[in-house]
């Protein structure tokens, strides 16, 4: 039996080509891509979901003064967690993260400087933290400031295997040498913290001495806690806040909120600012899942209306299977085979897509995903079963419909009598407002991602390369190698400095202040070669290198303090009292989502961060190699560590730039399933009207008559659609847009434009089928009538 429904299956098949062909298609693209996004989201959900004590881990965070997206502050003075470690007994552990790339060099190797994705940490991190350890152990690994834990990769790669690297002995940055205890297998893509590399966060950051005990300093560590089972953490929180308070009360220093962020939320914390290199908007995985479920249902809708448009001319088939003795559920099983043999052939191609496509996918994104389909045989599983299901749910209607008309009905009608005007009307405006919204999200995301690419930052960067490190003997001859870059050609000026936009290190918080402060150390020539420009006063001289009291502030700082008689020669109470000497106009030191906050400037003094270089636009490429050449050679053969300026403040925007590539190409397959869908149903309803057409025809009717008789009822679809997604685009863009402290307005006229592009697309389907029904010789309609 199931023989013979298949060979009716693909004998329909081979007469319908067209329309077999548009349920294949239009079912394939719906299966792919609902399966691309799966993975895409199933990726995203799983950071962090790999600890086995993660509900029980949490994120100190505390509140910021500013008001902007960042809410909170992951960055914390880290005289925080000895203290609450020994006040708080709900906490069983705790551990600072310094979570920044390392020096990492090998005594006795040669050239074997090595950047190290590095997290330097308390002894306890290694209890609540999971680690499948390969090589050694972990127990007391960090103690005494004296070991590490290094990667199977790493391990690898410096000592050959994990076994070898056991008792090898590494320096990161300016550490003594440490011993290597351990080696563990490398972390999962999905972690917030990126690790190669794990030492104790003393010895790595031995050069801050007493400063770690210091209330009113942050370096920008986060600090994680492990709390006991059953315990309440707004309860916890409430006792770090009375900790903090009491611990630095008087020191410089105030805590007004502190709270307990759980580490699954760490990924999705973009209100928090900190230093997890890889986070993504919540919105976006709801944006994402609608996309998701809107192709895939419509992929569906598609094959329904497609069916039914096919079940008009197959009812005589229906008519003659019922005489001959056919009962209902037999009729009813053709369809689900049919249904079943449509979605199987949609599922494999479905897959061939998914395979070819998630390397694009990861390219995109930038990180390779965890999951695979073809790789993971649950979740092939999975997709087989979900694929049956929808199979089931595209077959129920149209055979439901098909089969419940009485065999006079049949041949009294000739076509049958379905009464599916209501479910295609309600199908085709569900259709058409999913697209018209997703162009106009596509229009409006572009538009504000266009505004905070281009827009003017404040500052140079088209032109500036920043050497972000120097080796322990590169440190020795800062100025050398500076003077030495200067002489090259091309090289327009140089500045030593703390910071630079986008990578500004940590914020402080000052009682006599109700807000915190982002501070550079620069020196005299930082802001020619940013070209940010001196507002009032003066730049720093030379001379005030020798000297720590004297300091510029933004336009915002001096908003902020409401000097009478202005800013200029006023005292800030800094830990220290400092004098005011100039204000530089407000320049984006961050990304446009977060407002400009206050900022002051301080004399470099002593350590030397970076070194920025301002080169001039002409034969940039040419410079870069004399520059690395020059560097190789006063530095001993070192490679020189640096980026692009502008690089690295288009980086801010990496994710909403993925998020927006993947919001266009859904866009284009979203369009794409409902010109399918579209397409199918006006067919249908030409179909159901040929006879009404062609009579019409006979009595004289013009051919824009015909057409106006045709496409009216899709035209008041298409203004439908319109007016229940004007509301919701306006709805939904205007709440994404206010999460940027910089946001445009939304651009009507382009969303206007978005929707007459819609309008045409969705009126060209329709007029295709209506042009054919005017064409179609009315005697080949009326003849057996």
């Amino acid at each position: 039996m199931i023989k013979n429904y298949l060979k009716t299956a693909i004998r329909n098949i081979r007469r319908n080509k067209l329309y077999a062909g548009l349920n294949i298609l239009g079912l394939s693209i719906g299966l792919g891509s609902f399966f691309i996004i799966y993975l895409f989201l199933q990726n995203e959900l799983a950071y962090d979901q790999f600890h086995e004590k993660k509900d029980r881990i949490y994120r100190v965070v505390h509140a910021l003064n500013n008001v902007g997206s960042h809410k909170y502050g992951a960055g914390i003075t880290p005289a925080l967690g000895p203290a609450i470690r020994e006040e708080v007994p709900e906490i069983e552990a705790y551990s600072r993260l310094d979570n920044w790339n390392k020096s990492v060099i090998i005594p006795g190797i040669a050239d074997s400087t090595d950047n190290v994705q590095t997290a330097s940490v308390d002894p306890e991190f290694l209890d609540f933290f999971h680690l499948e350890i390969l090589a050694g152990s972990k127990e007391n690994a960090l103690d005494n400031d004296a070991g590490v834990l290094l990667n199977e990769s790493k391990a690898i790669r410096y000592f050959g295997s994990p076994q070898a690297a056991l008792g090898q002995t590494l320096m990161v940055s300016r550490s003594k040498p440490l011993l290597v205890k351990g080696v563990f297998k490398d972390l999962p893509k999905t972690t917030s913290i990126k690790a190669e590399l794990i030492a104790p966060i003393m010895a790595v950051n031995s050069y801050r001495g007493d400063n770690m005990t210091k209330w009113n300093l942050s370096y920008g560590d986060q600090l994680y806690v492990l709390l006991a089972f059953g315990v309440d953490p707004n309860l916890v929180s409430e006792k770090i806040l009375k900790v903090g308070k009491e611990k630095s009360k008087g020191k410089g220093v105030e805590f007004k909120d502190v709270q307990l962020q759980p580490l699954r939320d760490v990924h999705f914390s973009l209100t928090t600012a900190g230093p997890v290199q890889e986070k993504t908007d919540k919105q976006y995985i709801f944006i994402f899942t609608l996309v998701a479920i809107f192709i895939l249902v419509c992929a569906v809708f598609n094959y329904i209306s497609l069916a039914l448009s096919q079940s008009v001319e197959r009812t005589k088939e229906i008519g003659i299977r019922k005489v001959a003795g056919a009962v209902r559920f037999q009729l009813f099983r053709q369809f689900i085979t049919e249904s079943f043999l449509y979605v199987t052939l949609s599922f494999l191609v479905a897959i061939i897509l998914v395979e070819l496509l998630t390397p694009e996918l990861e390219n995109l994104i930038g990180r390779d995903l965890e999951f695979s389909v073809l790789g993971e045989p649950v979740l092939l599983i999975e997709s087989i079963v979900f694929s049956m299901v929808v199979a089931v749910l595209c077959a129920l209607y149209p055979a439901y419909l098909s089969t419940r008309l009485s065999v006079v009905q049949i041949f009294r009608s000739g076509r049958g009598s379905f009464s599916t005007k209501r479910l295609i009307n309600a199908v085709s405006v569900f259709q058409i407002v999913v697209f018209v919204v997703l162009i106009c999200v596509a229009v409006t995301a572009n538009k504000q991602m266009y505004f905070m690419r281009n827009e003017n930052l404040g500052f140079d960067k088209e032109t500036q390369v920043v050497i972000s490190r120097f080796s322990r003997e590169a440190s020795t001859k800062v100025e050398l190698i500076k003077n030495e870059l200067l002489a090259v050609p091309g090289v327009v000026s140089a500045s030593f400095a703390s910071s630079v936009p986008s990578r500004v290190m940590g914020s402080m918080a000052y009682s006599e202040y109700p807000f915190t402060w982002h501070a550079f150390e620069i020196d005299e020539n930082y802001l020619d070669v940013l070209g940010i420009k001196l507002k009032e006063g003066r730049n720093f001289l030379p001379e005030d290198s020798d000297s720590a009291n004297v300091v510029l502030i933004n336009e915002t700082a001096a908003k902020n303090l409401d000097f009478e008689g202005g800013a200029i020669g006023k005292t800030l109470h800094l830990g220290k009292d400092m004098r005011i000497v100039g204000i530089v106009e407000d320049f984006h030191f961050n990304s446009k989502k977060e407002p400009i906050e206050a900022t002051l400037f301080k004399p470099i003094q002593g350590q030397f961060y970076r070194l920025v270089l301002k080169l001039a636009p002409q034969k940039i490429g040419t410079t870069m190699d004399a520059i690395k050449a020059k560097y190789r050679s006063v530095t001993g053969g070192d490679e020189m560590n640096f980026f692009f300026l502008e690089d690295q403040i288009n980086s801010q925007y990496k994710q909403e730039n993925v998020m927006i590539t993947l919001i266009n190409t859904f866009v284009v397959v979203a369009g794409v399933v409902a010109f399918i869908g579209l397409f199918g149903i006006s067919g249908y309803s030409a179909r159901r009207r040929l006879k009404e057409m062609s009579i019409r025809k006979v009595l004289g009717a013009s051919f824009m008559a015909i057409q106006k008789t045709l496409n009216c009822s899709g035209f008041m679809r298409l203004a439908l659609a319109t007016l229940i997604a004007i509301p919701v685009v306006y709805y939904w863009m205007d709440s994404w847009l206010s999460s940027f402290a910089y946001r445009i307005e939304l651009p009507i006229g382009l969303i206007i434009l978005a929707i007459l592009i819609a309008s045409v697309i969705v009126l060209s389907t329709a007029m295709l089928h209506s042009i054919r029904a005017y064409l179609i010789n009315p005697v080949d309609v009326l003849k057996e009538e």
